[in-house]
């Protein structure tokens, strides 16, 4: 079995990812044919803010 990654990571990582990042984010995991279901690892900040988030593709 191989694993694929999706990984954003911000911009800004004292800001934190924005909505756009997220957004673009989901787009590329669902086109890389991620299972919506699959859980999604997220690194944070000192303040909370989302710095990094990740998620696995699983194949046969």
């Amino acid at each position: 079995m191989t694993e694929q990654t999706t990984t954003t990571r911000a911009e800004d990582r004292r800001a934190g990812l924005t909505l756009g990042e997220l957004f673009q984010f989901t787009q590329a995991a669902l086109n890389a044919g991620t299972d919506p279901r699959q859980p999604v690892k997220a690194s944070v900040g000192f303040f909370a803010q989302i710095t990094a988030i990740t998620t696995d593709r699983r194949q046969p």
